[in-house]
């Protein structure tokens, strides 16, 4: 995962991102040990395919996610 300096992702998978289609943030359970801060981002890939990723602000990561 690569990302322009702005926080939006850049590649994902190796593949190039050609269009951020949306973008939210989830804030939750703040007042717990385990806290939810991420950035979610709904991307269009060079290739056509749709994929939702995140960052963690917790973590520190990157990651996918996975339709069901």
């Amino acid at each position: 995962m690569e990302a322009h300096a702005d926080g939006t992702p850049r590649r994902v998978n190796g593949q190039g991102v050609a269009l951020v289609r949306e973008e939210w943030r989830v804030v939750d359970r703040w007042w717990t040990e385990e806290p939810v801060d991420r950035r979610y981002f709904e991307v269009v890939l060079e290739t056509g395919q749709n994929v939702v990723v995140f960052r963690d602000e917790e973590r520190g990561g990157w990651f996918s996610q996975r339709g069901a």
